[in-house]
């Protein structure tokens, strides 16, 4: 004997007519899905907030580099360079670090962590390479004056 099995009828959705409130076919949850897993389009504003916040930041650090470097250099010249290492010569060194980043598809925070140890030997050795030039073009003490009856002559 044979047993008629009839197959069961289809979701609503699948029947080509609306689907009933509520009811979503599997496909059209998986699309929905989808959309929200995918990287949504950066809001150009928001993007060009975080682009100069990074640079700020950098700026903020070159600052400091600045303000430690800047008493090896000999006294004659720290007036000159301070100019030459302006506040806005910096912001435009921050704008291009962070556009370098960028174009690699990094943030500044990912640069730092994957050339932190770099920056970290260049910066070591930064200071003592700034003195120890300083070091080598101080010129030497003049020599002791002589005292001859009574009066100072130079050597």
């Amino acid at each position: 004997m044979v047993t008629k099995v009839e197959k069961p009828p289809a979701p609503p959705a699948e029947q080509g007519g609306a689907a009933s409130p509520g009811v979503e076919s599997l496909d059209a949850i998986a699309a929905a899905g989808a959309q929200l897993d995918a990287p949504q389009a950066p809001d150009a504003k928001a993007e060009q907030q975080v682009l100069a916040s990074e640079a700020e930041e950098l700026t903020e650090a070159l600052k400091l580099l600045r303000a430690a470097a800047l008493p090896f250099a000999p006294d004659h010249v720290q007036d000159p360079l301070g100019q030459v290492w302006n506040d806005k010569q910096l912001l435009a060194i921050g704008k291009a670090l962070v556009g370098i980043a960028r174009m690699h598809g990094m943030s500044i925070g990912q640069l730092f962590e994957g050339y932190g140890p770099y920056i970290e030997l260049l910066m070591a050795l930064g200071m003592p390479a700034l003195a120890t030039l300083k070091l080598l073009k101080t010129p030497p003490p003049p020599p002791p004056a002589q005292v001859v009856h009574g009066q100072q002559q130079p050597a």
